[in-house]
């Protein structure tokens, strides 16, 4: 992929979250219908961590070595998803659909911004380096996760309740501020 197919495949993937979580009303924001007990705004809320997460590592890789907090996320990824999902408790509905709401961009602005100047999804990320792996990270494949991560959640939404994303009529309505 390279960077425009990128960036669209993200902006893609979160639409289709979007529209996803929009079908979802507040009665079974909570429901834990989901694998694994979880609930809608479970998930959504750990997409926005991973969001966050990456905006970190991408902005603090530029200058310095990341923080051990955002390389142990990277590497005990459950105990992260676990600690954002508590943090993010009390966000309302609409509050987790409004932070969902462009943090794709912001992801990929920071990684741009953070290049230099050169080609930012192969910007390497040695600090997330796990021993025994031959590759050092980069940009790309952080992307790339994220992506992966997302399409495999919104497949879990739409099997569990029953649900496609109606990406025309979502659009239709976040246009008209419904």
């Amino acid at each position: 992929m390279d960077q425009q197919d990128i960036r669209q495949a993200l902006r893609e993937q979160r639409l289709t979250t979007l529209a996803l979580a929009d079908q979802i009303k507040e009665d079974r924001w909570r429901e834990q219908a989901l694998p694994g007990d979880r609930t809608i705004h479970d998930i959504l809320a750990h997409l926005i961590g991973w969001d966050e997460w990456a905006v970190g590592a991408f902005e603090i890789s530029a200058s310095r070595a990341l923080p051990p907090v955002l390389i142990e996320a990277y590497q005990h990824v459950d105990d992260y998803n676990a600690r954002v999902v508590k943090r993010y408790h009390n966000l309302s509905r609409d509050d987790v659909i409004s932070a969902l709401q462009g943090s794709d961009e912001r992801v990929v602005a920071s990684a741009m911004a953070t290049s230099g100047g050169g080609d930012w999804l192969m910007r390497e990320l040695p600090d997330l380096s796990v021993e025994g792996e031959k590759h050092v990270p980069t940009v790309r494949r952080v992307l790339r996760i994220l992506l992966h991560h997302e399409r495999e959640h919104d497949e879990e939404i739409m099997s569990s309740f029953g649900i496609t994303p109606h990406l025309e009529q979502f659009q239709e309505s976040a246009e008209s501020g419904e």
